[in-house]
């Protein structure tokens, strides 16, 4: 597949400056022990994960950092978050059949962390960068070229003795890209388990995913508060799929079944 190379490297950068939601987006201020929050101060968090589904492959980093340099507190905080991907889908008005796709991403906002005992909830706005690269070019696809949008998101999480509960998402007016997930789980205090729910799309598709996540507790990292490891995988739903070769523009892959990870750690 053609890809540029400023695509390719601000994707590396935003990768290598390992960048997170708070162990609360992809987590709050402090993590979770022995069925119990953690209030151990941190004020970066960092998170780097992948996800796999039917003709799709993307991965990403983030970080949340405090402006007032704790997590632990509620206070303004930034984000930060690159993302890179590739899919393939079938359109029979194309030479050979196939279009190949590589899609990047780069965001920055700012936004309020409000973290009470065993709670999290953030509100952000900033701006954003999408490039979708098709091979070869698929006029019939409005998901194409590169667009900059302006990104709203939020997110809750809810830790305690017994329960877990997570709300995330995303919206950016580049090519209308939203993301959306849910979990509810039962808190171990080693491990949470428990479904999931989902939704993504853009102006060329919609999906809806439904699974089941497992969160472990690493302390082997050497940060302030345990690492969080978290593995997820389900069923995608894709509207306007229902199996046709010609569908167009998912660059979230097909119908079928999905997986992925997601490790977090707050310093």
């Amino acid at each position: 597949m053609n890809t540029s190379t400023l695509k390719i490297a601000a994707t590396v950068v935003g990768l290598a400056i390992a960048t997170a939601t708070p162990t609360l987006a992809g987590g709050g201020g402090g993590g979770y022990k022995d069925g119990g929050y953690v209030e151990q101060p941190t004020w970066i968090a960092t998170y780097t994960g992948a996800d796999w589904a039917k003709d799709s492959f993307y991965t990403y980093s983030g970080a949340v950092v405090s402006l007032q340099r704790d997590l632990s507190r509620s206070g303004w905080v930034f984000q930060g978050f690159a993302g890179y991907g590739s899919y393939e889908y079938h359109n029979p008005s194309i030479s050979g059949g196939r279009v190949d796709g590589d899609v990047s991403q780069l965001a920055a906002m700012l936004g309020y962390l409000w973290v009470r005992q065993g709670a999290a909830f953030g509100l952000y706005v900033g701006g954003d960068w999408t490039d979708h690269d098709l091979t070869p070019r698929d006029p019939s696809n409005s998901v194409r070229g590169s667009e900059f949008g302006l990104r709203v998101g939020g997110d809750l999480r809810l830790v305690g003795p017994g329960y877990y509960f997570s709300l995330e998402g995303y919206y950016s007016t580049a090519f209308d890209t939203y993301w959306s997930r849910a979990r509810a789980g039962i808190n171990t205090g080693r491990f949470i388990i428990g479904p999931e729910g989902g939704a993504l799309g853009n102006e060329g598709f919609d999906a809806q995913r439904l699974g089941a996540f497992v969160m472990f507790k690493l302390d082997m990292f050497g940060t302030r508060n345990p690492a969080e490891l978290t593995v997820h995988g389900g069923y995608q739903f894709l509207s306007g799929d229902h199996g046709s070769s010609s569908f167009v523009g998912s660059s979230a892959g097909g119908e079928g079944a999905y997986v992925g990870f997601n490790l977090g750690m707050a310093f």
